[in-house]
């Protein structure tokens, strides 16, 4: 499913009456997301990439801007009717259920033409438990599970009904080291496996640059460079994304341009015409 995001801005309203200053999350954000592919948002925390993903799911509602999944504008749609598979930071599984009927629970709610009977809802969940590697933990109760486990329910609960879009809210920062590093492989190959279109919202920079087909690097609301992971880091478009993307970090020199050169402290090490 390709995404289309046009002008989408996310403006909230003066804290502060007396100043009088609105707060411009999202700015004129403007981005065509390929079908099939995996897009990482990255910044540092208040850049805006989770807004922006609340916008996509419908969860907030843009200022102005418009979305469209294919060539359907979802700017106005609910988030029930948008098709959307959403895993937040926390998991939100329900405690008191176990993990087939948490895996369950969004084709129980399905109504129509799309409603399911028992035996179609219980193989799709077996598929999605299989697909993260969870399906021998079904009886199991949420507080009965690891934090990895916990997540895999999670992502299995937002695949089930092979949404059109999925959104992943920093779903591996409550993990540890070692698992954060085979958790986000294991959802690189999800992704490839199912070829849904999937926004990937962090902001460890390795995180994104590993998983990721292409990268967003936000700063204050607005994108400061798009590209895939190696271009960006090889080729950084502003001393933000440059210092942002890289560990160690960028080297940065303060110098000066004179009569056509480059100048380091006394040194001259470039000609700039």
């Amino acid at each position: 499913m390709k995404v289309t995001l046009q002008n989408l801005t996310k403006v909230y309203p003066a804290r502060d009456k007396k100043s009088g200053k609105e707060v411009v999350a999202v700015n004129d954000f403007t981005f065509q997301i390929p079908d099939g592919k995996l897009i990482g948002l990255l910044g540092p925390s208040g850049c805006g990439k989770s807004t922006t993903l609340n916008l996509l799911s419908g969860l907030q509602t843009p200022t102005s801007g418009r979305i469209f999944f294919g060539e359907d504008d979802v700017t106005d749609l609910p988030a029930e009717n948008r098709g959307v598979g959403l895993v937040f930071q926390n998991y939100a599984l329900y405690p008191h259920l176990t993990v087939l009927q948490n895996i369950l629970f969004p084709l129980q709610n399905l109504k129509g033409k799309d409603k399911l009977t028992k035996a179609q809802m219980l193989q799709k969940a077996q598929e999605a438990a299989k697909l993260v590697q969870i399906d021998t933990l079904m009886d199991r109760k949420p507080n009965e599970l690891s934090g990895g486990q916990q997540q895999r329910v999670a992502i299995a609960r937002a695949l089930v009904k092979m949404p059109r879009v999925l959104l992943l809210d920093e779903p591996l920062s409550n993990l540890d080291a070692r698992l954060r590093l085979q958790t986000r492989e294991e959802l690189k190959r999800i992704q490839t496996e199912t070829g849904i279109t999937t926004v990937f919202v962090t902001h460890d920079q390795e995180e994104a640059m590993s998983i990721s087909d292409m990268i967003v690097v936000m700063k204050d609301g607005v994108i400061q460079q798009i590209g895939k992971p190696q271009e960006v880091y090889d080729e950084p478009a502003n001393l933000f994304v440059a210092k942002f993307l890289g560990t160690p970090p960028i080297n940065v020199f303060s110098g000066a341009v004179k009569e056509g050169r480059l100048y380091i402290g006394e040194a001259a090490v470039l000609d700039v015409p």
